[in-house]
């Protein structure tokens, strides 16, 4: 992760975003980059757009400080706009470690709390257990975690910048008991590193009580595979070979996951959801 993080204060002209993605309508993205400065990341395609090319994801945050005051005025110009889903977030952390800072993300909840939005939430970090009282105002909304291993090393290399994975499985845990529906991303699979411990993975999402678990391959897009390779390479580098294999279209190993899923999901009376 590098040291020496750019932040910026933007103003933004649109908080509330129409989706792309299956199952909300709306996203919000408080902060355009992340500190989590994840290695697979695919949010680093917005680079193209925001002005900053050449420059490493994780290296800057560009922060929304009006994000609330925008969003506040967009509600109350679509007062007849359908109370559809609204996702936290789709190119960023919304719970980047920045947010304790400048709570822009609380803030957004609270408005679409009082506007009866349903939110859905993935993050990476507990922080999100701050604002479990405002989350737990509907039974509408629902809370997620991303977690790629249990393995801290694997984590360490591929998300420098966020949380260790049983931090998040703690902070599942405590939401669930406060009442709140909860999930997990567990993605992206990364062959031969994510696997060894996935029974377990999926065991302790069970007894975390999430109420489905999604299921993610390990996408190579927007740039990404030059720094996963040498992420590779430099720290799994016996290794190495055999992952960017199974990376291969045509290769068999996401098939031989996908069955692994389906009986360990049964074992553990989990729901799951494999979208490869």
């Amino acid at each position: 992760m590098p040291t020496n993080l750019q932040i910026t204060e933007v103003m933004a002209k649109s908080i509330l975003n129409l989706s792309r993605i299956s199952g909300v309508t709306y996203a919000i993205n408080p902060y355009v980059g992340c500190q989590h400065a994840c290695v697979y990341c695919y949010g680093r395609f917005m680079t193209r757009y925001t002005g900053h090319q050449g420059e490493d994801w994780g290296s800057f945050v560009d922060v929304k400080t009006n994000a609330p005051r925008v969003l506040q005025q967009q509600l109350r110009r679509r007062k007849k706009t359908s109370k559809d889903p609204v996702l936290f977030s789709s190119v960023t952390d919304a719970y980047q470690p920045l947010e304790r800072r400048y709570e822009l993300t609380r803030n957004c909840i609270e408005l679409l709390t009082r506007h009866e939005f349903p939110i859905t939430i993935l993050t990476k970090s507990d922080l999100v257990l701050r604002d479990a009282d405002l989350l737990g105002k509907s039974t509408k909304n629902e809370v997620g975690m991303t977690i790629i291993s249990l393995n801290e090393k694997v984590r360490r290399v591929f998300e420098a910048g966020a949380p260790p994975s049983n931090r998040r499985l703690k902070a599942l845990a405590e939401l669930n008991s406060q009442g709140l529906c909860t999930y997990a991303f567990v993605g992206p699979i990364i062959p031969l590193l994510s696997t060894p411990d996935l029974e377990d993975l999926i065991r302790q999402l069970g007894d975390c009580g999430v109420a489905y678990v999604l299921f993610d391959r390990l996408n190579v897009k927007y740039g990404n595979r030059p720094i996963i390779k040498k992420a590779l390479e430099n720290q799994f580098p016996s290794q190495a070979k055999a992952i960017l294999e199974a990376l291969r279209p045509g290769s068999p190993y996401y098939e031989n996951v996908r069955t692994k899923i389906i009986d360990l999901s049964v074992q553990y009376g989990v729901e799951a959801d494999i979208i490869f």
